[in-house]
């Protein structure tokens, strides 16, 4: 067995340096619990550099393990705190799915003090992956808020997924590295241990994505709060609303396919149309990286000084903006619309008291046609927008409906923030599947499930691509969906 040693006070465990600090800490009385945590954290700093030398700084007691835990749990409640803002709610049930990972490394640590006889090793791998996680998760803070505040680098949002999921691997594979290394194990126990936790791991991510320590809540305040069109400050904002809106779009990168989003949040009778418009443009910019090449229509009186209203000028306008930024026949139009829909296969634009003209799909295939985007990708969430596939099929257009030519779809309640389609698709599919196909299968289980369980008759929701965006499709998947860890 390897001669090793985890924290302690042996001085063949301690580096020079570290002697001369800890005597220079303690002439200045500082307490101890400190000093471990400042060499818990410099451990982490040699680990992520895949130095055995952080076994020698690792300080791996209870107390100190607890300490990590609720530092890193609280790092994690600043992450959501940045992203969700302010009002927001605690969420209790999030902690015992965040200290997961630490307990799964637990047992790592438990396997290998049984297998080397080393009891100290029992706390060391979780405490080394807790303190590096408290570091990797304040840079990702500070790039969550220098984002918000658009400091980030022009096109470093295109890269983000990527980062995340190299900042997600990195602690995993330093901690597996370093203890297996110093432990000399063979190579290929080192690699199925890695396997194994990133596997966990991932595992744990997919089933808890949605989960938040910290979650935004939307106070209601009285109906007055809700601006009407014809308020003055709304006539005169939203002409520029949209144009800004139109301007912020960048332009496409000719070594790579683009997908541009636009969502269209139709009815302003309900506030389901909105949230569910919101929660897929949030989607496309986080997971999907579309941040600059995405918009969204919404009528909502509670949007009406922060977002352009959707009609069919200003959708018509959108699309062309969108075709002036892209390559037509390189780039992918997503275009994803939330409203009521009728038996004579129409999309309700309403926001009263003006009178606004529905989708109709010859409207909608013509004004398609006009801007020359040759790839599309439309999901239409309403009900009957089956209706809508014979006129929009071309041989490069894919379109997902919430439902078949003669049915409903559900979900559209007042107290719904999304329709049965938009969250199984959407919100629950999109987030784990590895392509729209994928998704959209597993989305028709779920929502036949839900339909049954409630008494509903089948929705029937449709899929339908044309045969050369069909052979194209796995190819402008992989610009979109982020690489699997």
């Amino acid at each position: 067995m390897p001669a090793l040693k985890v924290g302690g006070s042996d001085a063949t465990a301690q580096a020079e340096g570290w002697r001369d600090l800890s005597s220079a800490w303690r002439r200045r009385a500082l307490p101890l619990p400190l000093i471990d945590l400042l060499r818990n954290l410099w451990a982490a700093c040699h680990l992520l550099a895949f130095r055995r030398s952080a076994l020698r700084w690792l300080v791996p007691t209870p107390g100190n393990f607890l300490v990590l835990l609720f530092l890193s749990l609280a790092v994690s409640v600043l992450f959501d705190f940045i992203s969700e803002g302010w009002p927001g709610e605690w969420s209790p049930s999030g902690v015992a799915v965040y200290a997961l990972p630490s307990f799964v490394l637990l047992v790592f640590g438990q396997i290998l003090a049984a297998r080397h006889g080393l009891w100290r090793l029992g706390l060391a791998p979780a405490s080394a992956w807790l303190a590096a996680d408290i570091l990797l998760g304040l840079a990702q803070c500070g790039m969550q808020y220098a984002d918000q505040q658009d400091h980030l680098p022009a096109g470093f949002a295109d890269h983000v997924g990527l980062l995340y999921t190299m900042l997600y691997a990195w602690p995993i594979l330093a901690v597996v590295f370093v203890f297996t290394r110093a432990l000399a194990w063979p190579w290929w126990e080192r690699s199925l241990a890695f396997i194994v936790l990133l596997g966990v791991f991932t595992a744990w991510s997919l089933a808890f994505s949605d989960e938040r320590l910290w979650s935004s809540t939307q106070e209601e305040g009285p109906a007055a709060t809700s601006l009407p069109l014809l308020n003055e400050q709304v006539f005169y904002a939203q002409p520029e609303l949209l144009r800004r809106a139109l301007d912020g779009l960048v332009a496409e990168r000719p070594e790579r396919s683009d997908w541009y989003f636009l969502g269209v949040g139709g009815s302003a009778s309900q506030d389901v149309f909105r949230h569910e418009t919101e929660t897929v443009h949030t989607l496309f910019d986080t997971r999907f990286a579309t941040s600059g090449r995405s918009l969204v229509l919404i009528n909502n009186g509670d949007t009406a000084l922060a977002q352009p209203i959707a009609t069919r000028t200003s959708i018509s306008r959108a699309v062309h903006a969108i075709a002036a930024r892209m390559n037509p026949d390189q780039d992918v139009l997503f275009l994803f619309l939330s409203s009521h829909g009728s038996e004579d296969h129409e999309i309700e634009l309403s926001y009263w008291p003006l009178e606004l003209a529905a989708i109709t799909p010859e409207w909608l295939r013509r004004t398609l046609d006009e801007t020359g985007i040759r790839r599309r990708v439309i999901v239409l969430s309403a009900c009957y927008s089956g209706g809508f596939i014979p006129v929009l099929q071309t041989p490069d257009t894919l379109i997902i409906t919430a439902s078949d030519a003669s049915h409903a779809s559900f979900g559209c309640s007042d107290d719904a923030d999304l329709t049965y389609f938009g969250r199984a698709f959407f919100d629950e599919a999109l987030r784990r599947q590895p392509s729209l196909r994928a998704a959209f299968d597993a989305s028709v289980i779920t929502i036949r499930q839900r339909e049954k369980a409630n008494g509903f008759e089948a929705s029937h929701p449709q899929w339908v691509i044309g045969e050369r965006l069909q052979a194209e499709l796995p190819g402008l998947e992989k610009t979109l969906f982020p690489p699997i860890p």
